[in-house]
């Protein structure tokens, strides 16, 4: 009984929360990277088709163009699936990870402070942002995000900001905003993971070991 509890909350914690804000960056880029390849494709055509050829340009050169084009179209696909499928929040045992396309965080829960709602309108007023930025977060402005409110930063806040997404920080506090389906799931999850970590280490530092713990033991 005790293992399938802590088997339970273990599946809990290593949800993997999607960040939202990625997700919709990699969808923009698919389309992208979807038109550049099917240009980059009627690019080769004149050169299998004599049909399509013309005296203005050699249909050597379009084919070169064209393969560029189909390897940009490559490469943009490629960062969408990044964007979409990995990029997300998890809660693991002993760390919170965050992971964007190129990058992985890892954050000791001894740095955060408390994990609470924030309506990310109230965060990124509308009128203040740009024409691009309206258009990513269009979606998502309604949306209620978690906020992580830190101690301390796992690397200089400045050099984070240059590699994430500004809208993965709070504007108001020191904190990570995390835009994902779930807000309440993840702060949930990231409370029981503070918890067990305090826990755990209170145990280390007077010996104690939990009841429950005990019975593996036992449990043959």
């Amino acid at each position: 009984m005790a293992r399938r509890t802590e088997n339970r909350r273990s599946t809990r914690q290593n949800t993997k929360h999607r960040l939202l804000v990625y997700f919709k960056v990699g969808r923009r880029y698919r389309t992208r990277s979807v038109i550049f390849f099917f240009m980059g494709l009627l690019l080769l055509l004149p050169l299998f088709i004599s049909e399509l050829e013309n005296d203005l340009v050699d249909p050597e050169a379009l084919a070169a163009f064209g393969g560029v084009l189909m390897l940009v179209g490559f490469g943009l696909w490629l960062f969408a699936r990044l964007a979409m499928h990995r990029s997300y929040v998890q809660c693991m045992p002993d760390l919170l990870l965050v992971r964007t396309p190129f990058r992985r965080t890892l954050v000791s829960y001894r740095r955060i402070k408390l994990a609470q709602s924030a309506k990310v309108s109230h965060l990124y007023p509308r009128e203040k942002l740009r024409s691009g930025e309206k258009a990513l977060m269009r979606d998502l402005l309604d949306m209620t995000a978690a906020e992580v409110q830190v101690k301390s930063w796992p690397a200089p806040k400045k050099r984070l900001e240059r590699y994430l997404s500004k809208f993965l920080f709070s504007s108001r506090a020191e904190a990570w905003l995390f835009i994902v389906p779930n807000y309440s799931a993840l702060t949930r999850q990231l409370d029981m993971a503070m918890q067990t970590k305090r826990d755990a280490d209170r145990g280390v530092a007077t010996g104690y070991e939990d009841p429950i713990e005990r019975l593996k033991y036992f449990d043959h």
